[in-house]
């Protein structure tokens, strides 16, 4: 992956086939993105990160020329803040856009109230604020949902949409036939730069609450594959080309993670640090045996959220259970 462009006031990068990877600047630098695909006079956007993206997607399109009303297109892959966060502010400036989302996420997009006040419960109103911004919802006559398999034009360029569960129930992927690649959201895991490795990327699953199950992860994963991807475009963070090692990486941890969630129930610290022993066993296939601790403190964060994840993935099995 080569490195970001930087401007005085824009950071992305300019990928193969007209793709254009924007980072979101979510908590810092590389940690999350949208991708602006381009064909002819048409272009889409798909995620918008959070409020606070919204001013580098704006100055990455005044760097590239695009002028706003070929924007045709704003495409989160799922209503998680990180990913949709920035979509009313973003539609504000952008007039000419339409929304596109999945059914079950179309709701939370015209109305924000639920997932504000889910996410505040998690980070408190402050830290909330100083991560996302302001949320604002979007009109509801700028919204379309889109159903599995349906077809996607920007310009010539044909998407076909996937619905993929197992991270969200609102979740779907995109498959770019020019590139070949999927726009993955979070259902092809997480794999910043830093676990890039020679030998190959270590990929880690994305298992935050609140619907989680790793069953439907896992049919998402197979079913992502089965149709011979060259490059995962992964929203945390960018163009990962396809690997048959990662997908297998991903079903082992996945497996793993089931199996955690009946161990330990809803003890989130033993969860945390039974998802970092998953992860340091994943490492050793990939690193000598020196730079194991290392990167798997880097991913510390990841594994206390995929904890979570777990832990109310196991309490609705246990709630299932006892009906």
């Amino acid at each position: 992956m080569t490195s970001m462009t930087s401007t005085t006031s824009a950071v992305f990068q300019s990928l193969n086939n007209n793709i254009y990877c924007i980072d979101a600047l979510y908590t810092g630098p590389d940690i999350a993105c949208c991708y602006l695909l381009v064909d002819g006079d048409e272009c889409a956007l798909i995620e918008t990160g959070t409020a606070l993206s919204v001013d580098n997607i704006l100055a990455t399109l005044r760097t590239l020329s695009i002028p706003k009303e070929q924007l045709r297109y704003i495409v989160p892959t799922h209503v998680h803040l990180d990913h949709a966060g920035g979509a009313g502010a973003l539609m504000q400036q952008l007039p000419q856009a339409t929304l596109l989302i999945h059914p079950k996420g179309a709701r939370h997009i015209i109305d924000p109230t639920r997932l504000i006040a889910s996410a505040q419960l998690v980070y408190g109103k402050e830290l909330f604020v100083q991560l996302h911004g302001e949320v604002v919802p979007v009109d509801a006559h700028r919204v379309q949902t889109i159903e599995d398999g349906e077809t996607l034009m920007v310009g010539q360029r044909r998407l076909r949409v996937k619905h993929t569960r197992g991270h969200a129930d609102h979740h779907f992927c995109l498959f770019d036939e020019q590139s070949k690649g999927w726009f993955s959201g979070d259902m092809f895991g997480v794999s910043y730069a830093r676990q890039r490795f020679a030998k190959s990327a270590y990929v880690m699953p994305a298992t935050t609450p609140t619907q989680f199950d790793p069953t439907l992860y896992q049919n998402s994963v197979q079913t992502l594959c089965e149709s011979d991807p060259a490059v995962f475009y992964l929203t945390h963070f960018g163009a990962l080309t396809f690997q048959k090692s990662q997908q297998e990486c991903l079903l082992r941890q996945l497996e793993q993670y089931a199996s955690l969630g009946s161990r330990f129930a809803g003890d989130i610290p033993a969860l945390e640090t039974a998802v970092l022993d998953v992860t340091r066993a994943e490492l050793r296939h990939l690193l000598p045996a020196s730079r194991i601790e290392v990167e798997t403190s880097a991913l510390t964060l990841d594994a206390k959220l995929n904890a979570q994840g777990i832990a109310w993935w196991s309490q609705q099995q246990t709630s299932l259970a006892n009906a």
